[in-house]
């Protein structure tokens, strides 16, 4: 007997970007919907788990899929006779990653105030990025959209990730990147992109309205992308976004203006322009297919006050710890930076992205590491689960639905408790209802964020048979 548990994982942009703190919307549900990363489901082999009473043995899986990062799917058992005493209806669902392709596209500021960086990332980005990727198992392709060269203000990738030798960018002169099929590209424009003018350059070149130096993707950087693949932008930037796009039907102004409200709708222009003009590889606002990294000029975790009420965001973190979708934004600025960038933090938070401080040059190895695993990772549990079937001719007692969360490391297992409807959630944090209408168990809003950010969370319902349902 299958018992499929359905992924209520649409992105909620608008929400988030309006000043809600939802990245996703916990109240509708879609057999192989998204949030975030979404789009093509993900393929490989996946893991099931069976559970029951007495002489319960696994059942055969049921596979609901979402998209983020690296794709994943979650399987559920269900389990066989019942012995006395045991539940009527007994399942397991679990976090699965697997190996859904992933485009990682790094767009650099290649201004006077970024040489340090550039030196970073060309020391990191083989080693403690595309290593961590690649040894994951995740089919990755790393696309460049900077300057190539050897100058201070340029950046030139060598081995094993290009096809330039080590050592060999110093004296690569004006010879092309070492573009590496399959694998890395590099669109090279030269002096760009600079301080306030990155979203600009990526909406130009997408399609080669602004040709590359060396010619190299006449039609675009678009050539270079897979539609099957989840897409990452990573912005690197000690600046805020302030430019003028030309390519639409009217110009659009994509500036934050330094204040929340227009790094809100700064955030909601560029994104419907985004997909609007590929939505065959970064989706649509119902399916999004992209998620927006930046290392920016924000204030590091432990420092940082949110902008919202002024209270510091997370006092007893590392400095070197990503801000998630779920922590507000801030004002606060990094030693060296010029502006925390706020409309890049809120594409990050409005598509389920990290955000980290550009400052940080000593902990770039680190810094590095955290945006793989986070591009590898992104796991999530679903939050709208169908309710398992009973066994043979019993009916499921729907008041004695138990819910129980095991949370990834520390904090011991929690049983979650079942509110009468969703108007009843408030923003309790550990609560569900059942939909008798649909045969659903939905988690409270508040509840589906806390389990989305768990990589490795497992859930477990428990229904008892007899009775009548309500």
């Amino acid at each position: 007997m299958k018992s499929l548990f359905r992924i209520a994982l649409a992105a909620s942009f608008a929400s988030v970007l309006a000043g809600g703190t939802s990245l996703v919307s916990c109240g509708s549900a879609e057999t192989s919907s998204s949030s975030g990363v979404g789009g093509t489901p993900a393929s490989g082999a996946v893991t099931t788990h069976g559970v029951g009473g007495t002489g319960g043995t696994g059942g055969s899986a049921a596979v609901a899929q979402n998209g983020s990062g690296a794709g994943q799917g979650f399987a559920v058992g269900q389990g066989g006779s019942v012995g006395a005493g045991g539940s009527c209806a007994d399942a397991v669902v679990e976090a699965n990653v697997t190996a859904r392709p992933v485009d990682i596209v790094f767009v650099v500021d290649v201004s006077g105030s970024m040489s340090e960086e550039l030196a970073s990332i060309e020391k990191n980005i083989n080693v403690n990025f595309a290593q961590i990727i690649g040894q994951s198992g995740v089919d990755y392709r790393i696309i460049l959209l900077v300057d190539h060269g050897p100058g201070t203000f340029e950046l030139c990738i060598e081995a094993p990730l290009s096809t330039i030798p080590k050592g060999g960018c110093a004296a690569i002169g004006s010879k092309p990147p070492g573009i590496k099929a399959g694998k890395f590209y590099q669109y090279s424009i030269s002096g760009s992109p600079q301080s306030n003018d990155s979203l600009c350059v990526v909406l130009d070149t997408l399609y080669g309205n602004t040709k590359d130096d060396f010619n190299l993707a006449p039609n675009g950087w678009i050539d270079w992308l897979r539609p099957d693949a989840a897409k990452v932008l990573l912005f690197i930037t000690d600046d805020r976004p302030s430019c003028t796009w030309n390519g639409g039907d009217a110009p659009i102004e994509f500036d934050d203006k330094n204040t929340a409200a227009g790094a809100k709708l700064m955030a909601q222009a560029f994104d419907k322009a985004l997909m609007g003009l590929a939505p065959q590889q970064f989706g649509t606002s119902a399916k999004r297919n992209y998620q927006f990294y930046g290392l920016i000029g924000l204030e590091s975790k432990n420092l940082a006050s949110s902008i919202d009420n002024a209270q510091k965001i997370a006092p007893n973190a590392s400095k070197l710890d990503p801000f998630t979708a779920l922590d507000p934004a801030t004002k606060d600025v990094c030693s060296t930076a010029v502006s925390a960038a706020m409309g890049y933090q809120y594409l990050a938070k409005g598509t389920g992205g990290l955000r980290f401080p550009v400052c940080e040059l000593t902990g770039f190895d680190a810094i590095f590491k955290k945006i793989a695993e986070g591009v590898v990772s992104g796991t999530k549990v679903p939050c709208e689960l169908e309710l398992p079937k009973p066994k043979g001719n019993q009916e499921l007692d729907l008041k004695t639905v138990s819910l129980v969360y095991t949370p990834t490391g520390v904090g011991g297992v929690q049983e979650f408790a079942q509110v009468a409807s969703a108007a009843l959630c408030g923003d309790l944090k550990n609560a569900f209802y059942v939909d008798k209408d649909k045969g659903m168990l939905i988690l409270c809003s508040d509840t589906c964020q806390l389990v989305e950010l768990d990589p490795t969370a497992k859930l477990q319902v428990k229904i008892e048979c007899g009775g009548n349902a309500f």
